[in-house]
């Protein structure tokens, strides 16, 4: 078993991380929209890793971490695995990956995230707060609903008794509307108001929650953020209940739709027209 560490800030691996069994907000935002079982299923067998995720680790890497680029990606470069020779070079770069705990990039992924980081570093408001990090790749650990629960944040500042969390997002588009209607698709409000409550109980505050968002494809453009106080207050009612049911899906609670024949309601922009 997994020794939770103590209320507040830790620098630990991917790999411990990930090992400690606490509510997080990758997790939770799945009971968003929903159900117990959706969640169990999620949990019992983990999602794999795929190519636009690589590229994404990557550029979190070059921004927050180069230091473990070397031991966290096996580069490999472009091989034809319908080929018994291609098969074979990448079978051996899986082998390499999977026993250093690391991933897979190729060269073209690379030159991608290359691109996008140099986006980032050229974006003045972004360079900026990465260059004013006090912490990077950090674990949070405290408490939501009076449970334990976990948050690792890219990045926080730390001022004189609170904080400012900052989260390197890449996206198919950063321009206002479309990321905002992204942030409320793939739970990014919600992970703004939880790594929020975790910041504020860890630096005794947190005054801004900040998104550097890089385009995924060329010119890869680059956007900062601030999540507005209406966004973080409405998605932080939420989470208490979010994590109560985490721990009962955790205790073995796996409840899906209702059994019962329900009236199918038709959305209001069907009955308009």
């Amino acid at each position: 078993m997994t020794i939770v560490p103590p209320p507040g800030l830790h620098r630990i691996t991917d790999a411990e991380y990930f090992a400690i069994d606490l509510p997080s907000s990758s997790q939770t935002k799945t009971l968003a929209t929903g159900t117990n079982a959706h969640l169990a299923h999620e949990r019992e067998n983990p999602r794999e890793d795929t190519d636009a995720f690589a590229v994404g680790a990557y550029v979190h890497a070059l921004l927050l971490a180069p230091d473990t680029i070397d031991s966290a990606f096996v580069r490999m470069r472009p091989v034809d695995r319908r080929t018994k020779e291609g098969k074979a070079e990448h079978e051996a770069a899986a082998r390499r990956a999977e026993t250093n705990g690391a991933r897979i990039i190729t060269d073209a992924q690379v030159a991608e995230a290359e691109a996008m980081a140099a986006s980032v570093r050229a974006n003045p408001s972004a360079a900026v707060l990465l260059n004013t990090l006090t912490h990077r790749e950090t674990t949070i650990i405290g408490t939501i609903g009076a449970r334990p629960a976990k948050a690792k944040a890219d990045g926080l500042i730390a001022l004189a008794g609170s904080s400012i969390v900052v989260d390197v997002k890449t996206a198919a588009s950063a321009a206002p509307g479309e990321f905002s209607r992204a942030a409320a698709t793939f739970g990014y409000y919600h992970q703004a108001a939880w790594y929020s409550r975790l910041a504020t109980q860890a630096c005794g505050g947190c005054e801004d929650f900040i998104f550097i968002v890089v385009e995924k494809s060329a010119p890869y453009l680059c956007a900062v953020y601030r999540v507005p106080p209406v966004a973080l207050e409405v998605a932080d009612r939420r989470i208490d209940a979010l994590a109560a049911r985490w721990w009962s899906v955790r205790e073995g609670d796996r409840t899906g739709y209702s059994t019962d024949i329900i009236d199918l309601e038709p959305p209001a922009w069907w009955l308009s027209k």
